[in-house]
């Protein structure tokens, strides 16, 4: 079974960790079928910054900001070195399993055409990796960012794990999407927020090993 794993545009802010966390993930491929879907980064910031300014409409900046998921998606091909290929619909992905390669999803044309999914700012890249993750049945889902995991309510002390049912009460706000949760709480899949600056906690997670996270139980 697949992985998806979010790589997170706040890693733009460590461009030597996220060129190794690529090089990593590069080398995982051959082994385990991996899915990746981009953050924002600073080009989902840009589309923010302007949707302030200037009052968009929500669902023109919804947009907006999914088409800069794609740009990020782009630069992180660069940096997988000819190990991973583009494809626009979860269907391909299975294709690039067999070659050994990542699948790098830029979903602006799947998520333009998904009438299930808001076009809010509560839906940001966390809840459409989930959705993808959901779509293929992934075994697990790495929301892949600059922060080791889920902190307490109220304090920084780090939660290991955390049922999805409770994240409103017991997790501070801000780490994930809003409406992440609602996608996980109608799944069984795995959920796990991991810090990509060291690339070794994402492959203990995807080798089954335990390592310095989040996960999130979905009961």
């Amino acid at each position: 079974m697949a992985h998806v794993l979010k790589i997170g545009g706040s890693l733009l802010n460590y461009p030597e960790d996220l060129k190794t966390l690529c090089s990593r993930v590069a080398d995982m491929a051959s082994e385990i079928d991996l899915l990746l879907v981009p953050g924002g980064g600073v080009f989902a910031d840009a589309v923010r910054e302007v949707f302030f300014r200037l009052r968009l409409p929500e669902e023109a900046a919804h947009q907006m900001a999914v088409l800069a998921m794609d740009q990020y998606g782009l630069l992180l091909q660069s940096f997988l070195q000819g190990s991973s290929r583009l494809i626009y619909d979860v269907g391909d992905a299975a294709e690039c399993f067999e070659e050994g390669k990542v699948a790098l999803l830029l979903a602006s044309r799947m998520i333009f055409n998904e009438s299930s999914l808001s076009q809010s700012w509560g839906v940001t890249s966390d809840s459409i990796a989930a959705f993808v993750a959901r779509q293929i049945g992934a075994e697990s889902l790495l929301l892949v960012k600059a922060v080791d995991g889920l902190t307490e309510r109220g304090s920084s002390r780090l939660l290991s794990r955390v049922s999805v049912r409770s994240m409103d009460s017991d997790v501070e706000p801000g780490c994930v999407d809003e409406y992440m949760p609602n996608l996980l709480k109608s799944s069984r899949m795995r959920c796990f927020i991991v810090n990509g600056r060291f690339p070794d906690r994402v492959e203990d997670i995807l080798r089954g090993n335990k390592a310095v996270c989040t996960e999130v139980a979905y009961g």
